[in-house]
C-alpha cells in the first residue's frame, strides 16, 4: 500500500507562497547607489550645493571716454549823451550857457573751456570660487580667494559675486559678466610696489596743494 507523499509537499509550497504574497520585496536601484563624489553619464558636474566649486572666468574690460567743451560769451554796451544849450539877451547884456555831457561805456567777456579724459583697463584670469551659500530661488552666492608669494612679491585676488545656476556651462565655468554685484579686489605688495607708488609725503602734499 503506497502512501502520497506529494500532499505535504504542495501544502509546504502553498504556504511559501502565501507568506511572499505577504511582504513586498523591492528591487534595488543602481540611482540610489551613486555617490556625489563619483561620475556618472546622465548626471554632470554643475555646482549645486554649499561647498562645491565653480571656476570664475574673469574678463573685465573698461573703457571710458569723455570729452567736454564750452564757451561763453558776454558783450555790454552803454551809451549816454546830455546836451544843454541856453542864452538870454537883455538890457543888461546877453548871456549864453551851453553844456555838453557824453558816457560811453562797452564791457566784453569771453570764456572758453575744455576738458578730455580718456582711460582703458582691461583685467583678465581665471580661478576657482567656492559656493558659501544657496538662496531660497536658487542663486548661489559664491568667493574665492587666491595669494601668491613669489621673490618677496605677494599678489591677492578676491573675487565675490551671486551666480545663478543657469548660466553655469557645462564644464561648470562662468564668466564674470554673468556674475551679480562682482566684487575684484587685486592687491599687490612687495619691494616694486615702493617704486611704483608714491611716498606719504608726496600724497600728503597732493591733498593740501591748491594749485
Amino acid at each position: 500500500m503506497f502512501k502520497n507523499k506529494s500532499k505535504p509537499c504542495i501544502a509546504w509550497g502553498c504556504l511559501s507562497i502565501l507568506v511572499a504574497s505577504q511582504s513586498t520585496v523591492d528591487a534595488e536601484s543602481l540611482w540610489l547607489q551613486r555617490t556625489p563624489e563619483r561620475g556618472f553619464l546622465f548626471y554632470d558636474s554643475k555646482a549645486r550645493n554649499i561647498g562645491d566649486s565653480v571656476t570664475v572666468i574673469i574678463s573685465q574690460t573698461t573703457d571710458v571716454d569723455n570729452s567736454e567743451d564750452r564757451s561763453m560769451e558776454k558783450s555790454t554796451s552803454a551809451k549816454g549823451t546830455f546836451d544843454v544849450t541856453g542864452s538870454s539877451d537883455g538890457g543888461f547884456g546877453s548871456q549864453s550857457a551851453k553844456a555838453a555831457l557824453d558816457l560811453n561805456s562797452t564791457s566784453d567777456r569771453k570764456f572758453d573751456g575744455s576738458s578730455a579724459y580718456s582711460t582703458a583697463q582691461a583685467f583678465t584670469d581665471r580661478m576657482t570660487c567656492t559656493v558659501m551659500d544657496v538662496l531660497p530661488n536658487g542663486n548661489m552666492v559664491v568667493t574665492g580667494e587666491r595669494r601668491v608669494r613669489v621673490a618677496g612679491e605677494e599678489r591677492t585676488l578676491v573675487a565675490t559675486g551671486i551666480i545663478r545656476g543657469l548660466d553655469i556651462g557645462p564644464d561648470n565655468t562662468i564668466s564674470s559678466q554673468y556674475i551679480s554685484q562682482f566684487h575684484l579686489d587685486y592687491q599687490a605688495s612687495g619691494v616694486s610696489q615702493k617704486f611704483t607708488r608714491q611716498g606719504w609725503l608726496g600724497r600728503a602734499v597732493n591733498v593740501v596743494w591748491p594749485w
